[in-house]
């Protein structure tokens, strides 16, 4: 479908750009990012302008890089030390177990096991004492 005279193309700005970026990254839906950057005329754009033509690498890139700033904190929180400029790792010694832990899970396969004990155990007998009060309860 051609563009109709007098309708200036959309010309994504550089902010727009890192916004789409960000909100890909964060998984915020197609449709509510096509909500957010507006046009000239003030009007959303669609999905199509957001994923064939203007966003297209932003949108190719955005989970990639959020992923690798999450990883950047995690790691440094984690050591203790600045890993990058501009992270700042949390200095919280609970947290940074927390985080620790959680890495553990979900990047190195770690899990909690629950161990289940069973009071009867060597098949002892088990002894039941039935006494007067106890009907009444």
């Amino acid at each position: 479908m051609a563009r109709r005279p007098g309708r200036p193309a959309f010309q994504p700005s550089e902010e727009q750009r890192r916004i789409v970026e960000a909100m890909v990254g964060f998984g915020i839906p197609e449709a509510e990012i096509c909500g957010l950057i507006r046009k000239a005329n003030g009007r959303p754009i669609d999905g199509k302008t957001l994923r064939k033509k203007h966003f297209k690498e932003e949108i190719a890139t955005g989970a990639a890089k959020v992923k690798w700033m999450v990883g950047q904190f995690m790691i440094a929180s984690i050591l203790g030390h600045d890993a990058e400029p501009g992270i700042v790792p949390l200095k919280d010694e609970r947290a940074r177990a927390s985080l620790a832990q959680l890495f553990a899970r979900s990047r190195m396969g770690w899990k909690e096991t629950t161990v289940n004990e069973h009071g009867n155990t060597g098949s002892k007998a088990f002894i039941y004492q039935v006494s007067k009060t106890d009907s009444k309860l």
